[in-house]
């Protein structure tokens, strides 16, 4: 998703939170700056939280009363503008307490107000992961990342009975799409090193796969019949 295409999710109320992650923050920050240009919001309506650095006792985190404070202004009419952004820097630190006050309103978010947090390393809670748009922004192997693919290989390399097991557990897990999102992204960057024809299979298989999950109640076959497919399956190339 680009910039303008989410700023014209802003505009239609189609996705009101984003987490922009990569290795490169500045990178990410100037991602936001623009997508509150291309939004028509404000440097009067844009409200900026970060960690609590020489803070007494903030132990670097993101607190619950920044929060709080971020929340009260968006939730304000917008001064100069179409809209109110927040922008959450660093927001792999926020601290427990902070992070279960935001997902409140992530899951009720005032019709005017977007909210972007800024992440190195995705370590934030799933619940506030599955409620954002996620923009990556480099092809770095986060540790999240690491976790999802080694997972992932284990399946591929595990026996049937193991396989199913897991289909259960990634049915039940509300970063599933992420995960997917995930492996996709590393077997396309193989790609043009390894361009063998088990990866391009691979990558159809787990398409269909999305797309199929969007579409059935039964997440826990179509993650089966995926493993599957990933493991025994011919390509038809």
């Amino acid at each position: 998703m680009n910039k303008n295409s989410q700023a014209q999710n802003l505009k239609d109320k189609k996705v009101s939170s984003f987490i922009y992650y990569g290795s490169n923050t500045e990178v990410s920050y100037a991602a936001a700056k623009d997508f509150a240009k291309n939004a028509g919001i404000s440097d009067f309506d844009t409200v900026e939280i970060g960690p609590e650095v020489g803070e007494k006792n903030s132990k670097g985190e993101i607190g619950v009363k920044a929060v709080r404070e971020m929340i009260r202004q968006i939730n304000l009419t917008p001064g100069h503008g179409s809209g109110k952004l927040a922008i959450i820097k660093d927001a792999d630190k926020l601290g427990l307490e902070a992070a279960n006050t935001l997902l409140k309103t992530l899951e009720e978010p005032a019709k005017t107000a977007t909210i972007i947090l800024l992440s190195n390393d995705l370590k934030l809670l799933p619940t506030i992961r599955s409620r954002c748009q996620i923009v990556r922004f480099d092809d770095r192997e986060t540790t999240a990342d690491k976790e999802v693919l080694d997972e992932f290989r284990k399946i591929i390399k595990g026996n049937l009975k193991k396989s199913f097991k897991d289909a259960e557990k990634w049915s039940n897990d509300i970063g599933l799409d992420q995960k997917l999102n995930t492996i996709l992204s590393s077997l396309r960057n193989q790609l043009p090193e390894d361009p063998k024809i088990d990866k391009v299979r691979i990558i159809k298989s787990i398409l269909a796969a999305k797309r199929n999950l969007k579409i059935t109640t039964s997440k826990r076959l179509i993650l089966e019949n995926l493993f599957l497919d990933i493991k025994y399956g011919k390509s038809n190339s």
